[in-house]
């Protein structure tokens, strides 16, 4: 064909019987997949034996769109073949996708539109994904929001997502929505959105859409939608009231919670343990949604500033809303695995040092029987004889709090936590240890390891720990 006839002729046969051939077997996984392993042999000797001239632009553009997509596939002899195809046409994948974003917008816009595959949505979102985190890296960056090809892939995957039931691995579909909307949209602090392509709105890029899902489907499926979530808010700085955003972690926990009686209503042999499914069990589809949520509430927080001078900029925290954090969180320390517990503890430094940079007295805004949990916890972490991973973090935590001089701020906050150690155990105080007892039982490998936090906290409550041993 491509000697005896011109190039368009070329180009309309390729597209008929190859290009378009496999939206026959749209209902059949198998015969589809086993069509487009020999699709992506036939593309690739085209392309390799028809030199440029006789391949119009269009037509290579269309190969590349579809063999960027089907990389993605879940089957791998597929995934394979369309990879060597998509090298073929692109040495790179940052400058294929720059030269053919649109045609691939087009084919992914198509791929979740008409598929009734649950496995093709879910591979052709992870697509949409990979596509929206090549079109942030471009340089100088577009604005993307203003593209009629990346608004029209945004439009249909959020009507896709609006029409979709809930499915296993469904939450692949719901970040790709917060992906590529995220890429329309994403601007740093203080920083305006070039004129074109109108605004960003909560609504229209479908905020309410992807908090939907939260509350929806497995655990996992909900951690992927929160993780969405955070995503497009961190990006586009729409950021959700803090109150708000408790509300999902209650959720979420609520959840977890409703499972765990489910576990527990099992019938066992006498004597045998309730098993740790969720809360507990590290790298859980439960843990995975709790840290999930903690973490977006704990990225909120950071966006609390003393002066707003951004549209993205919350209001400084009040005492309960801070409160409702810090009392969520050692909730999850308490019950968690060692992976959990090492993120609470990362978070609570996140959290704290932001706020001390803001001159904004977390100290104050917590009660004097939350300070001592706060402070117990951490001792109880610096001395996890499981793994030096949580012991660490614990200390440089406490030597963050330390230097942290402003009134009412960290070392405030740790004095007060430490004060509880005197306090009448009858009273329900938390076993907050004094200085003194603490510091021995620091073992000698993390006391090597933290030698300039512990020598911060022995300069700051040294008398503390020479009161204590007197």
């Amino acid at each position: 064909l491509a000697r005896r006839n011109e190039p368009q002729e070329l180009a309309r046969i390729v597209s008929e019987r190859l290009l378009q051939q496999d939206a026959e077997f749209r209902a059949d996984d198998v015969q589809r997949n086993a069509f487009r392993v020999s699709l992506a042999r036939a593309l690739w000797e085209v392309c390799r034996r028809c030199d440029d001239s006789a391949l119009l632009p269009d037509l290579k553009a269309g190969i590349a769109a579809k063999a960027f997509v089907l990389r993605w596939s879940s089957d791998q002899e597929v995934k394979t073949g369309w990879e060597s195809l998509w090298g073929e046409l692109c040495p790179t994948t940052s400058g294929g996708v720059e030269k053919y974003y649109r045609d691939i917008c087009s084919e992914l816009g198509t791929a979740v539109a008409d598929n009734i595959s649950r496995a093709e949505k879910i591979s052709a979102a992870k697509a949409a994904s990979a596509l929206a985190t090549h079109l942030d890296k471009q340089l100088p960056r577009p604005h993307w929001g203003a593209d009629p090809a990346v608004l029209a892939l945004h439009k249909a995957i959020f009507v896709a997502v609006q029409a979709s039931s809930v499915f296993e691995g469904g939450g692949a579909l719901v970040r790709a929505l917060a992906d590529v909307a995220a890429t329309m949209y994403r601007r740093k602090r203080n920083e305006s959105l070039p004129s074109g392509g109108g605004g960003a709105d909560e609504q229209s890029l479908g905020f309410p859409l992807i908090q939907g899902f939260v509350g929806k489907g497995a655990l996992a499926d909900r951690a992927a939608a929160v993780r969405a979530l955070s995503e497009v808010m961190s990006a586009t700085r729409l950021w959700a009231p803090l109150a708000e955003i408790a509300q999902l972690h209650a959720g979420a926990s609520s959840r977890v919670d409703e499972l765990q009686r489910e576990v527990e209503a099992e019938k066992r042999e006498p004597g045998e343990a309730v098993p740790k499914r969720h809360r507990g069990k590290g790298q859980s589809p439960a843990e995975e949604l709790l840290s999930a949520t903690l973490d977006l509430w704990a990225t909120a927080l950071q966006q609390c500033r003393r002066e707003v001078e951004d549209e993205g900029d919350l209001e400084p925290p009040e005492a309960p809303e801070l409160h409702a954090f810090f009392e969520a969180s050692l909730a999850e320390f308490e019950a968690g695995s060692l992976n959990m517990r090492l993120g609470v503890v990362r978070l609570w430094k996140h959290v704290l040092g932001h706020l001390a940079e803001e001159k904004i007295a977390a100290g104050r805004l917590l009660s004097d029987e939350l300070c001592a949990r706060i402070v117990a916890f951490i001792q109880d972490a610096s001395l996890d004889a499981r793994s030096e991973r949580l012991r660490r973090p614990a200390l440089e935590l406490a030597a963050a709090l330390t230097v942290d001089t402003a009134p009412g701020c960290g070392k405030d906050l740790l004095a007060r936590g430490l004060a509880a150690a005197t306090a009448s155990a009858a009273e329900g105080a938390p076993a907050v240890l004094r200085f003194a007892v603490w510091w021995d039982k620091v073992d000698d490998a993390t006391a090597d390891m933290c030698r300039e936090q512990l020598a911060t906290l022995q300069a700051a409550f040294g008398e503390a720990k020479a009161s204590g041993s007197a």
